[in-house]
């Protein structure tokens, strides 16, 4: 990989989900995040990126929706952009059997998390989606779970169960539950601490002891139900980026 990467404070990075866009760059030591971009409103974005693009010498960008993608690229004004995907990844990094369906999302957020502790960790990213994912200390990314996204739980309820009452998203302290809105919180939050804790723990009998990261738009939330001290890290993907193009792209 010999790609030129400019200054690491002059990269726009872009993060294109399932349902939203998040757009970050450093400033000095510190990052800086737009607010996030929902994926119908891409050309937003493209603006945004245009009216500002003296201040970028480059974007990259990973994703999981290929037509956004290149829809964006098409219409941006910076002549240096990247896409990043499985295929700059090299294939000793992936324990994986299918890469070509492998949300590379995923392992840019497992990669940031084994740059800062240099140890084996896993990685929850609590977003539309939620995985629950493995990577070695050697930055080999062993894989995971994938599982609905919170959101996705109380939505199906509103969406299938519209007369059930709207309940506080807290675990109650009490089992079973003795009424219909503690019961409702035990189904959505207790079963999905659950599951997420199930996880961990097969990845405990699987591979020795990690550290565990959450990122993800309820990543703060996740974090206040689950035992022991996550460390939650809001910008883990971005950093995964800039980590990989530092120790690959010279």
């Amino acid at each position: 990989m010999n790609d030129i990467i400019p200054p690491k404070d002059t990269i726009l990075y872009l993060d294109i989900g399932n349902s939203s866009i998040k757009a970050a760059y450093k400033e000095d030591l510190n990052w800086t995040r737009p607010d996030s971009f929902k994926i119908r409103n891409a050309s937003e974005l493209v603006e945004w990126i245009n009216r500002h693009h003296m201040d970028f010498g480059m974007v990259v960008i990973v994703s999981v929706v290929n037509d956004t993608t290149q829809a964006i690229v098409d219409r941006l004004e910076i002549n240096k952009v990247r896409v990043l995907t499985v295929e700059d990844i090299p294939s000793d990094l992936l324990d994986y059997k299918t890469p070509d369906t492998l949300g590379i999302d995923r392992f840019f957020a497992c990669y940031g998390a084994v740059a800062q502790t240099s140890k084996p960790v896993v990685v929850i990213d609590a977003g539309t989606a939620c995985t629950v994912d493995y990577m070695s200390g050697d930055f080999v990314f062993r894989g995971g779970v994938i599982m609905p996204g919170i959101g996705i739980l109380e939505k199906a309820l509103r969406d299938y169960a519209p007369n059930l009452p709207a309940v506080l998203r807290t675990i109650p302290e009490e089992w079973p539950g003795k009424s219909t809105k503690t019961s409702l919180r035990w189904g959505l939050y207790g079963s999905f601490s659950d599951s997420i804790q199930g996880a961990l723990e097969k990845h405990e009998e699987r591979f020795d002891g990690f550290e565990i990261f959450i990122t993800g738009g309820s990543a703060e939330w996740l974090s206040s139900i689950l035992p022991g001290e996550p460390k939650v890290r809001p910008m883990l993907i971005f950093e995964g980026i800039q980590y990989f193009l530092e120790d690959h792209f010279k």
